[in-house]
């Protein structure tokens, strides 16, 4: 659990650490371990989620600077009409970082 609460304040967590809560009696032990490892489990499912989708990236990043050296024409426009809103604006985003 300590370490738990290490990580959590490493990622910025603001809230107070589950050790401390266990210790002032807002909850129990049990409790306090319970919630270290739901919160150890998310966090590392939350890794994994975000790993892969910069693989992803990583592994089609050619699509963005082929966008980028021809945005006005038919072929861009055709692939960004395709796109969910917030796949669209990411890969605006993205093209001006080429």
């Amino acid at each position: 659990m300590i370490d738990a609460d290490a990580i959590r304040l490493a990622d910025g967590d603001t809230a107070p650490p589950l050790a401390q809560l266990a210790e002032r009696g807002d909850i129990t032990w049990h409790q306090a371990h319970q919630r270290a490892d739901q919160f150890l489990a998310h966090r590392q499912e939350a890794v994994h989620r975000a790993r892969q989708a910069l693989q992803l990236i990583a592994e089609n990043w050619a699509a963005i600077p082929d966008l980028a050296a021809q945005p006005d024409t038919l072929f861009a426009r055709d692939i960004f009409e395709g796109l969910a809103p917030e796949a669209r604006s990411l890969a605006q985003r993205l093209i001006t970082l080429i």
